[in-house]
């Protein structure tokens, strides 16, 4: 209905049948009717709608029509992951299953509008950009004030094997949407266990061979290594909240805080943390975290080994900076990088009030 509903918002009109077929009506003429009266038919995509019986008549009705796709006459549009095979899969399909409300209202004007699809405003420059250039403050990112500390699972409590000793130290990184909104059902959290595996792997949290757990309940989706010193974990849980974590460079000394390594390992956890297949939340707050953290110390990788290490003066079991800020979702598609270099910086002067030498 909301596809409709935008639809007929943007001036197209739109028969659907919870509107249109009215009690009393004959459902097989109705849908005859509106076939042969419509200049198209949009197909709304989901792992429901291809295990149907009555769509595939109906789309295949449309394809025959049209073969080779010169009217656009079936135009699908996915609003839940799936994958739809044979002559159905080949047609070109409009994606909002992974968008927020506004980015799925462009995808899909845009998608059913005549014509070339070429933006109004140019492409981002590939090179480098300098303020003068983008208009803006390079960098400057929106944050949004909290009053209260989010409610954050963190990795203690989403992997069951978290061992609390050196050579396990990982850097976690969870985004937690705000409001209620953003709770997933139980059968999304079920269905995405199964893609976690392949969806890690292709983002570069696990390598193509290494043994992996998955794990699902009503509460939690989330797989993790099996490997013998190798901590990385990809989590979903319930209220929304998406987590990934990664082992940190270390030597005999320990673990290394190397802050522009942790920008860079950061970067690549937001972009697969916002881009897996879920509705997504207008605002997040991103936690970032480091457990166990008795042997880090702030260093080089490209150092390692070391002969000495700089140590916080604190030595905690865990370094987890204060989270206050909000930020809108979107700002990971342009301002990843930037999110990303303000987290490691958090997390360096969380550790390292003062460095003394061990």
């Amino acid at each position: 209905m909301w596809i409709a509903h935008v639809l007929e918002e943007a001036g197209c009109k739109v028969i659907l049948q919870c509107w249109d077929f009215r009690p009393g009506s004959n459902f097989v003429l109705e849908m005859q009717k509106a076939l042969q009266s419509s200049d198209r038919m949009i197909a709304v995509l989901s792992p429901d709608y291809l295990a149907a019986k009555f769509p595939s008549s109906e789309w295949a009705a449309v394809f025959a029509a049209d073969p080779e796709g010169t009217k656009k006459r079936l135009v699908p549009v996915m609003v839940r992951k799936c994958e739809p095979d044979g002559l159905l899969g080949q047609v070109v399909q409009i994606r909002i299953h992974n968008l927020d409300t506004a980015a799925a209202r462009r995808a899909l004007l845009d998608g059913v509008k005549e014509g070339r699809a070429k933006p109004d405003e140019p492409p981002k420059f590939p090179g480098a950009v300098n303020a003068a250039d983008s208009g803006t403050k390079s960098g400057r990112l929106l944050w949004q004030h909290l009053s209260s500390p989010p409610d954050v699972r963190w990795r203690d409590s989403l992997d069951n094997r978290l061992p609390n000793q050196s050579g396990y130290e990982a850097l976690e990184l969870h985004l937690v949407p705000v409001g209620a909104d953003a709770r997933l059902q139980v059968r999304e959290l079920s269905e995405l266990s199964g893609a976690l595996p392949t969806y890690g792997r292709q983002h570069g949290i696990f390598s193509p061979v290494e043994a992996l757990d998955v794990q699902s309940d009503g509460d939690k989706a989330s797989v993790v290594s099996t490997e013998r010193g190798v901590v990385s974990g990809l989590a979903v849980v319930r209220s929304g909240q998406r987590s990934a974590w990664l082992g940190l460079p270390r030597d005999m000394l320990g673990a290394v805080l190397d802050e522009a390594h942790l920008a860079a390992q950061l970067v690549g956890m937001l972009d697969t943390l916002a881009r897996l297949p879920l509705p997504a939340p207008e605002v997040v707050v991103p936690m970032v975290g480091i457990e166990p953290a008795l042997m880090v110390s702030v260093g080089k990788v490209a150092e390692l080994p070391r002969t000495s290490a700089q140590v916080g003066s604190r030595m905690a079991d865990s370094i987890r900076p204060k989270a206050e800020d909000a930020i809108a979702f979107v700002a990971f598609e342009t301002q990843g990088e930037d999110v990303a270099i303000e987290l490691a910086a958090r997390l360096v002067v969380e550790h390292t009030s003062s460095t003394p030498s061990r």
